[in-house]
C-alpha cells in the first residue's frame, strides 16, 4: 500500500481563506512513482530548450550556468535514488535519457554554429539510435533479457571523450564569438586540442558501434528465439 506523509499548516490570517481552512500538502513516500528524485530528472528535460536558447543567442555564461545546474541535479537525483530510497523504474529509464538528450542537443547546436563538423554529429547520433533500436529489438522481439547488460569500458571512455570534446568546443565557440581576433599560445592549444578530439571521438564512437554490434549478435546467437519457438 502506498504510504504518504501529510503535512498541515495554517497560513497567516491575511492570506487565509475566509473559512480559515487548513491547507494540506502531501509529500509522497520515497517509493512512490513521483518524488523529488524524479522531479529533478524531469527538470533536466526542461533545461534543454532553455540551454538551447541561451547558447544560440551567444549568451554563453547563462548557457554554462544551465549546464552546471543540470549536472548538479544529475548528482543529487542519483544520490536520492541510491541513498534515500527514491529510486523508481521510470526514473531508471528517464535519468540516462535526460543526460543523453542534453548531450545530443549540444552536439547539434555546436554543429549548427560550425564548431563541430556535421559528419561527426551524424556519427554520434546515429550510433546512439542504432544502439537504442537494437536493444529494443533484442528485448521486445527476440525476448532476450538485456537488463544485466552494462556499458563496457570502451563505451565509458567514449563518453569521456565526448564530454571532453564538448568542453573544448564550448571554449572554441566562446573564443570565436567574443574574441575572434585574439591569438596566443594558449588559444592555439585550445583549438588544436579540440581538432584532435574530433577525430579521437569519431574513432571511439565507431569502435563502440562495432563492439555493440558484436555483443548484440552474440546475444541473439546465445539467447535469441529458435525457429521452432516463433
Amino acid at each position: 500500500m502506498r504510504q504518504s506523509l501529510t503535512i498541515r499548516w495554517r497560513l497567516p490570517r491575511r492570506f487565509a481563506p475566509r473559512n480559515d481552512e487548513f491547507f494540506v500538502m502531501v509529500l509522497r513516500h520515497p517509493k512512490s512513482h513521483f518524488n523529488l528524485a524524479l522531479l529533478l530528472t524531469i527538470s533536466r528535460f526542461v533545461m534543454v530548450p532553455i540551454f538551447t536558447y541561451y547558447f544560440l543567442a551567444d549568451q554563453y555564461h547563462s548557457a554554462v550556468l544551465i549546464l552546471i545546474l543540470a549536472s548538479i541535479t544529475d548528482v543529487v537525483d542519483g544520490y536520492l535514488a541510491r541513498h534515500m530510497n527514491m529510486g523508481t523504474k521510470i526514473g531508471q529509464i528517464l535519468d540516462p535519457l535526460a543526460d543523453k538528450f542534453l548531450v545530443l542537443i549540444t552536439f547539434l547546436i555546436l554543429a549548427a554554429k560550425s564548431v563541430l563538423p556535421a559528419w561527426l554529429v551524424f556519427l554520434v547520433i546515429g550510433r546512439d539510435f542504432y544502439i537504442i533500436f537494437g536493444m529494443l529489438y533484442i528485448y521486445y522481439v527476440e525476448r532476450v533479457n538485456i537488463k544485466k547488460l552494462q556499458p563496457s569500458i570502451l563505451s565509458k571512455r567514449n563518453t569521456f571523450f565526448q564530454l571532453t570534446l564538448l568542453v573544448f568546443s564550448f571554449l572554441v565557440a566562446y573564443l570565436n564569438s567574443k574574441h575572434p581576433d585574439f591569438k596566443n599560445t594558449l588559444v592555439d592549444v585550445v583549438f588544436q586540442t579540440q581538432h584532435s578530439l574530433i577525430y579521437i571521438t569519431a574513432l571511439m564512437t565507431s569502435a563502440t558501434f562495432v563492439q555493440y554490434t558484436q555483443e548484440g549478435l552474440r546475444m541473439l546467437r546465445e539467447f535469441g528465439r529458435r525457429p521452432e519457438e516463433s
